[in-house]
């Protein structure tokens, strides 16, 4: 039985390694999601002390519920995209001196208290992407994503080589230097793969973590996803990645992309 996550006052701060320890800041891309913004931005603040918010273009007033919460906010005038706003969010944390970003949905499906399990990969692989795998055993699990997932796992494997058991989690590690030497063309909810597949292609390593997922029922749940033009889209991403592999010419390869304080 699926449950919600614990009450923010349940969670206990994230402590880091003292010897050169990741500069990390959370990243909550958001797009019309008023109902549970405050919820998850205040349990992300209880593990973490540096948040960003990233509205992108949201016309809910969501961003107005954050009064009174010590938090990073980055405005678009209109919706872009989930890939624009995790890419205006790493040049803003890139400029702050972050060297890590960990992106959690705005819907309230991901428990940021999670943080603790991407700690101990940030510090032992911080030139690694951390994907989190979300444990699919509970109730009101969409069959959708269920199958997206198995099927976007299999094309990782087909067009790189490597293997992840959620390619489509949206609760990731990123460093942030990472973003500078990659070649990305998606906007939307397909960027999370291409960012993936090319990032593997240039010999970074991806990696995962397990953690908790919530899924409201189905009278509850907000979704942004369209079923027809976001599998289009991973559709026509996934054909032009496969083209590529194809071809017999080397990919370009990154060497250590750590981030030095600016």
């Amino acid at each position: 039985m699926s449950t919600k996550f614990p009450s923010e006052t349940q969670a206990t701060p994230v402590r880091f390694s003292e010897s050169d320890p990741p500069r990390v800041i959370i990243v909550i891309p958001v797009y019309n999601h008023a109902s549970t913004l405050r919820d998850v931005v205040t349990r992300s603040l209880k593990v973490h002390d540096r948040v960003m918010v990233v509205d992108d273009g949201s016309s809910d007033g969501g961003v107005d519920t954050l009064e009174g919460l010590e938090v990073d906010i980055v405005r678009h005038s209109k919706n872009l995209g989930k890939g624009v706003a995790i890419l205006s969010a790493a040049k803003k944390a890139l400029r702050s001196g972050m060297t890590h970003m960990v992106t959690v949905d705005a819907d309230g499906q991901h428990d940021p208290d999670d943080l603790r399990h991407f700690i101990p990969e940030l510090e032992a692989h911080p030139d690694a992407i951390i994907v989190g795998k979300r444990d699919f055993h509970g109730a009101y699990v969409p069959a959708s994503s269920r199958v997206g997932r198995a099927i976007s796992n299999f094309w990782l494997r087909v067009e790189t080589g490597r293997s992840l058991g959620d390619a489509q989690s949206g609760f990731r590690a990123y460093p942030i230097a990472l973003f500078e030497h990659l070649n990305l063309r998606e906007r939307r909810y397909s960027f999370e793969i291409e960012v993936l597949v090319k990032a593997a292609w240039a010999g970074i390593e991806l990696r995962e973590v397990d953690i908790s997922i919530y899924y409201p029922s189905p009278a509850e749940r907000v979704s942004h996803f369209h079923l027809f033009w976001d599998n289009l889209r991973l559709s026509l991403l996934n054909a032009r990645l496969i083209m590529r592999a194809l071809i017999p010419l080397p990919h370009r390869k990154i060497g250590n992309i750590r981030c030095e304080k600016r």
